[in-house]
């Protein structure tokens, strides 16, 4: 099978496309003929070696697909060898072929294509365990969602508008806010024109948010921390500022970012009544049934019409080096997406 291998760490022309052999399924994976992969930030980081449990190269990396079953180890239940799925591989998805955990995948809505399947399950997962499981957010609270225009960002904006939230949404373009508010955001901020942390005092009359989605940290950390209200939840899923707009990433601008984001002394936390919570779904293991449970309820809601991925842009699998250089250059909206075959 074709294959696309980080043949060392660093930037997007690391990637290099050549031959790997067929897996084979152990006793809970299916094999899968990949469709589409979704692109993810998780993807950038780890191909730079910094994002935990990153393999040494080469390795094929990619957490994010769609496809069909091809054949089933023995010990699989949930499908018979035929159905078309997306999935979460946490490694391996930028290939033809990819195997997945039974539980990590789930069978694909007759109306979904297969470019929204490879752009729904880690986004939709990673908004509904920060806001349902963790942050527990309720009726008429406050959320303020950072990179609103990018998958996570997207699906924290509808799940939060479906939670009957007040949803505030930060991005850096008016074409991002604009999308943002067409996801549900009741109130949009360029902070590159703007500066969002004031705005938002401005709106709230200096109540502040309830719940922060982060996937960005650095000064986004630094300045939306005094933003959350007594009992608020803070959630930080990523730090998308290690990178710089051009999307170089270095050991200067990690430690950069982390020095905007000081240790918090817990006792303090007491005091101040917040709460933050850290999660990243490539390093949850042992939960497969709760994350079976929540892709249930997240294609239910997807049904219902509560919510929907967006695909911003589909690259060919011979452009996967472009794929990558795109989202890292911050240019996305919506989920980046690469065709492996028709």
């Amino acid at each position: 099978m074709k294959a696309a291998f980080v043949t060392r760490y660093g930037g997007p022309e690391v990637l290099e496309i050549g031959d790997a052999p067929i897996p084979e399924p152990g006793p809970d994976q299916v094999l899968v003929r990949v469709r589409c992969i979704g692109l993810n930030f998780a993807d950038i980081v780890g191909r730079f070696g910094a994002y935990p449990g990153t393999p040494k190269p080469p390795y094929i990396p990619g957490l994010e697909f769609s496809g069909d079953v091809v054949q089933i180890g023995p010990r699989v239940m949930k499908f018979s060898g035929r159905e078309r799925i997306m999935g979460y591989s946490k490694l391996g998805s930028h290939a033809e072929y990819v195997l997945v955990n039974q539980y990590y995948a789930t069978v694909i809505p007759e109306k979904m294509t297969y470019e929204e399947g490879a752009s729904f399950l880690v986004s939709m997962l990673s908004a509904y365990h920060g806001l349902v499981r963790l942050a527990n957010l309720r009726t008429g609270e406050r959320l303020l969602v950072h990179a609103a225009a990018g998958g996570v960002g997207l699906a924290s904006l509808q799940i939060g508008r479906h939670l009957n939230a007040e949803v505030f949404a930060t991005a850096g373009t008016d074409a991002k806010t604009d999308l943002a508010r067409s996801f549900g955001a009741h109130h949009v901020i360029n902070y590159t024109t703007t500066s969002f942390d004031a705005e938002v005092q401005r709106i709230t009359d200096g109540a502040g948010v309830d719940v922060v989605m982060d996937s960005v940290g650095g000064e986004v950390f630094k300045k939306s921390w005094p933003l959350l209200a007594p009992m608020g939840r803070y959630l930080m899923l990523g730090v998308s500022s290690m990178t710089t707009a051009d999307g170089n990433l270095t050991r200067a601008m990690i430690a950069d970012a982390y020095e905007q984001m000081k240790p918090i002394f817990p006792p303090s936390l007491i005091h101040i009544n917040k709460a933050i919570f850290g999660f990243n779904l490539g390093l949850i293991a042992g939960k497969e049934r709760y994350f079976e449970q929540a892709a249930t309820e997240l294609l239910t809601w997807y049904n219902l019409g509560v919510i929907r991925p967006l695909v911003g842009k589909v690259f060919p699998f011979e452009q996967i080096v472009e794929a990558h250089r795109y989202l890292q250059n911050r240019q996305s909206m919506g989920k980046v997406v690469v065709a492996v075959s028709p």
